[in-house]
């Protein structure tokens, strides 16, 4: 059966491995709170506010986590599939050509407005854009996918270049059409390629924080929660960004969704992972995936979001919504 178990007050630091309650009934184990010291999160001095995507790593490397936890898990086939668009990703992202940055006076103006310096309009002007989907497109090898994935393919390569870059600009914007899902996990694939290459383009040192749970390069949604081990940020907290792969530090004890620190707790599955867990905040009732890459270096957000659904169906259970945005994996 599996044990799902919530993490105490009292306990150790955030960041230590959680243990189940005892449990006298087999049916439930008792629920405790974490209420975790904000003195007692492993962090000293300052960290980096954001820590770029490196585009010619980023895929490949998801690519690879995404097979190792393939085999013989219950959604093998999705995992797969997911892998082998990352593998194009990696493939067209080398084969270029690389995106341009907008023009510096509308960097600067969206900079000067507290904006991000990516948007629907460096979108809309980005000719590439087009290009490196149909190229992404060419290169997926669907033999074994779902005949919705063929289809959806299929669908795009027959569209408008208007009507493609209409459904990106959608994605940008978080509003997917429910009718073109499929059709939305490779416009998604696109154009993280596209704004990854952009985002590491851009100087960390004019990049200001917009608002919880929103990326700092593009406006994108988080897809996880990351406590890292880089230097010099060994155990601070980062989003990861959906849409162009940017980490952004974030405060560790506070929502990602409403910005609330008194609700927060984490949860997770014995059977999934120790170093997956998910927030939740019982101010908002929403949750994202906490994934401790100081333990499992290879971690990665995507690939380790979709491999625990488990976790999401079991909180979901609880009352939660998820706030976290997967664009691989639109649940």
């Amino acid at each position: 059966m599996a044990r799902f178990f919530k993490r105490k007050s009292a306990a150790p630091a955030a960041d230590e491995t959680p243990t189940a309650a005892p449990a006298t009934s087999p049916r439930r184990r008792d629920f405790s709170e974490l209420k975790p010291d904000p003195d007692k999160i492993g962090i000293s001095g300052s960290v980096p506010f954001v820590r770029l995507p490196d585009p010619a790593r980023l895929f490949a490397d998801r690519s690879a986590r995404l097979l190792e936890a393939a085999p013989g898990h219950p959604m093998e086939a999705y995992l797969r599939f997911v892998a082998e668009v990352a593998r194009a990703q990696a493939v067209i992202q080398a084969k270029g050509p690389p995106a341009s940055l907008p023009e510096a006076s509308d960097l600067a103006l969206r900079s000067e407005h507290g904006m991000p310096p990516l948007s629907r309009h460096s979108l809309e002007a980005d000719r590439g854009f087009d290009d490196g989907l149909l190229a992404l497109l060419a290169e997926l090898d669907l033999t074994t996918a779902p005949e919705a994935s063929v289809a959806a393919r299929e669908s795009l390569r027959a569209a408008s270049r208007e009507d493609r870059l209409d459904l990106a600009l959608q994605v940008f914007e978080g509003a997917l059409p429910v009718d073109r899902i499929a059709e939305c996990v490779f416009v998604s694939a696109a154009l993280q390629v596209r704004l990854a290459e952009q985002a590491a383009w851009l100087d960390t040192k004019t990049l200001k924080p917009v608002a919880d749970g929103v990326c700092p390069c593009c406006g994108g949604a988080p897809v996880a929660s990351v406590i890292v081990a880089w230097t010099p940020a060994d155990k601070a907290r980062y989003l990861s960004c959906s849409l162009c792969g940017t980490y952004w530090n974030h405060v560790r004890i506070r929502c990602t969704a409403c910005g609330d620190g008194e609700g927060v707790s984490y949860y997770g599955l014995d059977e999934v992972s120790k170093d997956v867990q998910v927030e939740t905040c019982t101010t908002c009732h929403s949750y994202i995936k906490h994934l401790h890459q100081h333990r499992a270096p290879t971690l990665d957000p995507v690939a380790d979001d979709i491999a625990s659904y488990g976790l999401d169906l079991k909180i979901a259970e609880e009352g939660f919504r998820r706030a976290g945005l997967n664009l691989l994996f639109v649940i």
